[in-house]
């Protein structure tokens, strides 16, 4: 699903930017360069080419909210995140003398590294 997707998106995307490139602006554009016809000659031009851009822009955003949702739900197998697991856990360590609950758990210390001496 996330591959198909995608594909549409490209393809999308490449077809919102040539209607964009056909569009005239001031001067003529891109449409100077392609032969008149009555679908994208004159007035007709204008409004095939403008509708489709608002259509292709609507299914280019729509496109990318559908990815967004598969991707969350695909990475998404629980719905507790690490914060939340990690926050149940009370840790202390037995540096501090004082006397330990009986409900913590204990990490033990690692062996402190020794500094080596440079002759």
């Amino acid at each position: 699903m996330y591959t198909f997707l995608v594909i549409l998106l490209i393809l999308t995307s490449i077809l919102l930017v040539i209607s964009i490139l056909m569009q005239s602006s001031k001067g003529d554009g891109m449409v100077a360069m392609t032969a008149g016809s009555s679908v994208l000659g004159g007035r007709g031009a204008a409004t095939f080419l403008s509708k489709f851009t608002q259509w292709a822009g609507v299914l280019f955003f729509v496109l990318i909210m559908a990815i967004n949702i598969v991707v969350v739900h695909r990475n998404a197998p629980t719905a507790e995140s690490v914060v939340q697991r990690q926050s149940g856990k009370q840790v202390a360590t037995q540096a501090s003398g004082l006397p330990m609950p009986s409900n913590i758990e204990v990490e033990q210390p690692t062996a402190p590294v020794e500094p080596v001496e440079s002759k």
